[in-house]
């Protein structure tokens, strides 16, 4: 099982097909950071969009067609796992 999962789901919600990614490279955190904290001044469809192209990022083989097919859950649940990664960077608790 990988650290982080984007299930795509066929007929009856049945999973079809799992994403998956063990890192989260440096690079790609700092954007879905600084993502993050623009989020309230895009409009609905550009937080779309730009969340979409995190997880492409994230997940190299995801497709257009894939995220029709994924739980709105799943996607958000996903980009706040990812963000939330860095919340000892952020003030949070340390796991030390």
């Amino acid at each position: 099982m990988a650290k982080y999962e984007l299930p795509i789901y066929g007929k009856d919600e049945a999973i079809i097909k799992t994403h998956e990614a063990n890192i989260i490279p440096w690079g790609i955190f700092v954007n879905a950071a600084e993502l993050e904290d623009k989020l309230k001044d895009m409009t609905a469809k550009n937080q779309i969009i730009a969340v979409q192209n995190i997880l492409k990022e994230i997940f190299p083989e995801l497709t257009d067609e894939d995220l029709l097919h994924a739980d709105t859950s799943d996607v958000m649940n996903t980009f706040l796992q990812i963000v939330n990664g860095g919340q000892t960077i952020k003030g949070g608790s340390s796991k030390n």
